[in-house]
């Protein structure tokens, strides 16, 4: 890294840095700046009292990050299965991409950032590589800057970038990147992708949740979709690089998310744009797209049409996300529509996921007056100013055939 103006020190120098800051923010996704974190794991009194923020993604990010340092304190806006399994103190903020953006691009939240980059480039410049999302707004605000330098990050060329004398510091570290698995073909959702394609036209701009829904859709469309379509959203997953065809207006993303594989494809993906959160979750910038078109998972419907999004049997176990704000997003845009898909039925079966009503305590993630359509392997409900009797109805004949009597009867 000859030529850089910023200092390159070790790990642990780059986590002393910390002593000097309050809240400090722990990048996500493919940014996670492990040699970092592994420093402070090995010597906890660098970090102590120190106050951790991120977006972690489940299945990505599982670290007990409350249990790095020395009376640690956690601020995250999802609960993943490490935060769930320690015993630090951990506080979940219920909020929406859009609002934790907000929170984060306000000048003095966030005194210093710790996050993966690639190689600078020869004019002076790092980029963010596969993660753009969140690190922008603190950046923005004034925020000190550590780059754990990973030759393995790619360095999409069409993403923001800034200075190298930006940084306080920049540590060098080979090492692989998280990796979030595909999960391959499973009929229920194969089944939903089915009929969520089947409500997509031509010019439509499509946002999709990540997860095996994702997945699904995407693997749909590479071998058949509707023409001049684009895709905005806050993540793509490893199917993109076979779907990346059927967008040929262009990707535009905050994350990507894969295996080594793909994370090797994405620089090379044509009409691939990484953008911030600031962008890609901005109401006004949805409503602006052509036909915006959000579908994402959620984990029960009840008959009025909310939905619970973030807990199971009391207890969090994901967060808000960007839900809310690509579902109101769709219904800002000139022709778009809010999908909700969620399989009929868990537990092997057992339960029914469409639901009389949600259980007291549950969080209500997207509000009744968010959703245009909902969609399961048995079909869809379309919701659009459908009054309650009619929306109960239309839920309960898309729910599992085995529930769909006791769900007709609490409309009696």
């Amino acid at each position: 890294m000859a030529g850089t103006k910023a200092q390159v020190m070790s790990a642990r120098q780059a986590a002393l840095l910390a002593r000097e800051a309050g809240r400090i923010l722990i990048a996500g996704c493919t940014a996670e700046p492990r040699a970092v974190l592994e420093a402070v794991r090995a010597e906890p009194d660098l970090w102590q009292d120190r106050v951790l923020t991120g977006a972690f993604i489940p299945g990505v990010n599982d670290s007990d990050f409350s249990a790095i340092g020395t009376g640690t304190r956690v601020e995250t806006i999802f609960q993943t299965p490490g935060l769930l399994a320690g015993h630090g103190q951990v506080q979940h903020l219920p909020l929406h991409y859009s609002t934790f953006w907000r929170r984060l691009a306000r000048p003095g939240v966030v005194d210093l950032v710790y996050m993966t980059v690639p190689p600078p480039r020869g004019d002076g410049t790092v980029g963010l590589g596969l993660a753009a999302d969140f690190t922008p707004a603190p950046i923005a605000a004034g925020a000190r800057l550590v780059g754990i330098v990973n030759p393995r990050m790619p360095d999409p060329p069409d993403g923001p970038r800034l200075p190298i004398a930006r940084l306080a510091g920049l540590v060098e570290a080979d090492a692989p990147l998280p990796e979030l698995a595909d999960g391959g073909s499973d009929p229920v959702f194969d089944a939903i992708a089915g009929h969520v394609t089947g409500l997509l036209r031509e010019g439509d701009t499509l946002q999709l949740g990540l997860g095996k829904l994702q997945g699904a859709v995407l693997r749909r469309l590479a071998g058949d979709a509707p023409g001049g379509m684009a895709y905005h959203g806050g993540m793509i997953s490893q199917a993109m690089g076979e779907a990346a065809g059927a967008f040929p207006r262009g990707i535009t993303t905050g994350t990507a998310l894969g295996d080594a594989g793909f994370y090797a494809d994405v620089a090379g993906m044509a009409g691939l744009r990484f953008r911030p959160v600031g962008k890609t979750h901005a109401l006004a910038t949805l409503a602006a797209c052509a036909a915006f078109v959000s579908v994402n998972s959620v984990l029960e419907v009840d008959l009025t049409g909310q939905a619970n999004a973030e807990a199971l049997g009391g207890r969090q176990i994901s967060g808000q996300g960007g839900l809310v704000d690509f579902l109101r997003g769709a219904r800002a845009s000139d022709g778009g529509r809010a999908i909700l898909a969620l399989p009929a039925t868990a537990a092997g079966g057992r339960k029914s996921r469409i639901v009389p009503r949600l259980e007291a305590g549950t969080p209500v993630t997207v509000a009744r007056g968010d959703v245009d359509l909902v969609v399961t392997e048995y079909g869809v409900a379309d919701l659009r100013e459908a009054g309650l009797a009619e929306r109960a109805r239309r839920l309960a004949a898309i729910a599992a055939p085995a529930f769909r009597d006791g769900l007709e009867r609490e409309l009696a």
